[in-house]
């Protein structure tokens, strides 16, 4: 959990729903969504954006998503 609220419903957010804002929408973006929100807002799944997260953690192509310690 990171100290960052989701700015439509106020939940709080992990590190991957910033990750997949910031891909998504605005790599420089200072308020982000939830999964949950962001599915809503593109008209898709909360499970089509967990695939997504996961694929970009197998593919270890975006920095974004970059697991640390």
């Amino acid at each position: 959990m990171t100290d960052h609220v989701c700015k439509i419903c106020k939940k709080g957010l992990m590190s991957d729903e910033i990750a997949l804002h910031r891909k998504m929408f605005c790599r420089g973006a200072k308020e982000y969504m939830c999964l949950d929100c962001q599915a809503k807002y593109l008209n898709v799944n909360r499970e089509c954006l967990e695939k997504v997260i996961e694929r970009y953690h197998k593919s270890g192509t975006c920095a974004l998503f970059a697991k640390t310690g």
